[in-house]
């Protein structure tokens, strides 16, 4: 697991606990969110460093921290309907991932 779920309830201020059905969820969440990120950065959730030799993957803390974010964008907005808020892509989410993305072109 990138990231270890007493982590992900850390950050969600939930209580550390083990609890299978949360944890089951929060994993879901945390692949959700894994998804997403790769697909908006263009490559693999960890990464192999291009810089050295060593197959030893690559989670830069920013990267961990909008997955943090997601997860939790995820958790707190579990309903397919918000009504009276205007749903936009999560600026601080964009800023965390913006400098590790790849094949943007020219």
């Amino acid at each position: 697991m990138l990231i270890p779920l007493a982590t992900i309830k850390t950050h969600l201020r939930l209580d550390p606990d083990p609890d299978s059905e949360l944890d089951a969820e929060l994993e879901r969440l945390l692949d959700v969110a894994v998804e997403y990120a790769s697909q908006y950065l263009g490559r693999p959730i960890p990464w192999d460093d291009p810089d050295t030799s060593s197959s030893e993957a690559i989670l830069p803390a920013s990267v961990q921290q909008a997955l943090l974010i997601l997860v939790g964008e995820y958790f707190e907005n579990r309903e397919q309907h918000i009504v009276g808020s205007i749903i936009q892509e999560n600026q601080t989410v964009v800023n965390l991932l913006h400098f590790h993305r790849v094949g943007l072109g020219i």
